[in-house]
């Protein structure tokens, strides 16, 4: 029962399992890393503040509608002018008549006559003049009111603000890529990982047949007397100590494919496996052509010149305080009905507003503007130089490990040679099993170093394409077999 199981788990395993390589695992990881996706929201979330930026040149235009319902009518009373009037005109038509009368010859109105002439007057113009009291408002009215604000000049600002919202979007495409580099920098440093770990499991692996066969051939010697107990020993704990290595690399390669899952973005579950194995390829590239490519692509350096363009745009905005700002403005009512005759149905005009005087705040942020410039400044010189070293040190890890790598060229070929002089030795008696113990082991570390100079130097070169803003190159260098 257990075989059989075991027999499905590798079923399973081998079904299930994919090969991937280098470009597989980049891609996926491109697609997949929450860190790439969280930087792919804010540039999408930048592209729209950019997009809001631009609204600001377009008028705005609002509408607004209420019910209002009030205590009492809004009216205006003019009675008693109208009283006035019709007693002053009234007191005049009886003058008027008066006179008539004297110039007809007819004796001068009494008192009493004035007094009836006055009422039949004042009662006469009392209906022919309209009452002096005018409703303004409904006790019940309803305004809906179109407007619109289109701004003419406004000292820079919206201009600034607009070239500052482009640049910001221009640095969130530029961090995303940094973003980009730096988790493709990961994934080809740990494949690597693994890649190299697969070589030094084989190696190992090797090792042990190697070890397994010196040890049967030392049973056989000891069982015939040519050699003594403790070479079987010898023998034996060398088997050990290889097995126990090749264990431990295992167990090094399985936690390194779960660093290489956990960058892609991938499932830890789900079970990948990698086929390539390091040989050396050379670069071309030389240190000036590298650095002046930093210059002109490394990101963070084109971070900075984004900021600082973004620091002269802030000091155009703050400029723009002491300058005047011009709107031109319109106002429409669509309910006339509900106007009063003081309200006009549509107005048009310009607005102007500058600021005199606000405790000299705008200048103190002009300043804080000025001097943000020359700190942007500052620190690009700073950055540009360190990018330099960088450069270089990269540069000459590569050199170092290829180096190493070809130096160790010639120590493999002669642990093997000693390898093979040892177990003839040992066979014929003349040697000991500790003397092939340590040449495998020789053997073995030459082998292992061996890749480990490559991993270096591919983990380097990775480290400087990354530092010039290309660590896709990488790729392109270690898929070439032409050497």
């Amino acid at each position: 029962m257990k075989k059989l199981i075991m027999i499905l788990i590798l079923i399973n395993t081998l079904v299930f399992s994919q090969s991937i390589q280098l470009e597989d695992a980049i891609d996926f990881a491109l697609k997949n890393n929450p860190q790439i996706k969280q930087y792919e929201a804010k540039l999408n979330q930048k592209e729209y503040q950019n997009l809001e930026a631009l609204g600001n040149f377009f008028p705005q235009i609002n509408f607004n509608y209420s019910y209002t319902h009030l205590n009492d009518p809004i009216r205006i009373d003019l009675d008693p002018i109208r009283q006035a009037m019709i007693q002053l005109q009234a007191k005049n038509q009886v003058e008027y008549t008066n006179i008539y009368n004297l110039l007809q010859g007819n004796p001068q109105l009494t008192d009493a006559q004035r007094g009836i002439l006055f009422n039949q007057y004042s009662s006469q113009l009392n209906s022919l003049i309209p009452p002096f009291t005018k409703e303004l408002k409904k006790q019940d009215y309803k305004t809906a009111t179109l407007t619109g604000i289109q701004p003419i000049f406004t000292g820079g600002k919206l201009l600034a603000a607009k070239k500052y919202a482009s640049l910001d979007e221009t640095s969130a495409q530029k961090e995303l890529k940094q973003i980009k580099d730096e988790v493709t920098k990961e994934v080809i440093k740990k494949y690597l990982a693994v890649v190299l770990l697969n070589d030094v499991i084989k190696i190992r692996e090797q090792v042990v047949e190697s070890v397994k066969k010196h040890r049967d051939r030392a049973d056989k010697m000891m069982k015939q007397g040519i050699i003594s107990n403790h070479n079987l020993l010898r023998a034996e704990v060398a088997l050990a100590d290889a097995e126990k290595n090749l264990f431990e690399e295992k167990n090094k390669l399985e936690l390194a494919y779960l660093a290489l899952k956990n960058e892609m973005g991938m499932d830890l579950n789900e079970q990948i496996t990698v086929d390539d194995s390091l040989l050396f390829n050379e670069f071309n590239d030389s240190i000036e052509s590298l650095k002046n490519e930093a210059k002109n692509e490394n990101n963070i350096l084109q971070l900075i010149e984004l900021k600082k363009q973004q620091a002269e745009q802030k000091y155009n905005v703050e400029r723009s305080s002491f300058l005047p700002t011009i709107a031109a403005f319109g106002k429409y009512e669509l309910y006339p009905e509900y106007l009063s005759a003081l309200e006009p149905r549509w107005a048009v005009g310009l607005t102007m507003n500058i600021n005199l005087f606000n405790g000299l705040r705008d200048y103190a942020k002009l300043q804080a503007a000025d001097y943000l410039i020359e700190e942007v400044n500052s620190l690009q010189k700073n950055l540009e130089d360190k990018i330099s070293l960088l450069v270089n040190k990269n540069y000459k890890d590569i050199l170092n490990a290829k180096e190493k790598f070809d130096r160790n060229n010639s120590t493999i070929s002669l642990a093997a040679e000693n390898l093979r002089l040892n177990e003839k030795r040992f066979e014929t008696g003349l040697g000991t099993s500790l003397e092939v113990v340590d040449a495998n082991l020789a053997y073995e570390k030459a082998l292992i170093d061996s890749k480990s100079y490559l991993f270096d130097y591919y983990s380097n070169l990775t480290d400087l394409y990354t530092t010039v803003g290309n660590p896709q190159k990488v790729i392109s260098i270690l898929k070439n077999k032409e050497n």
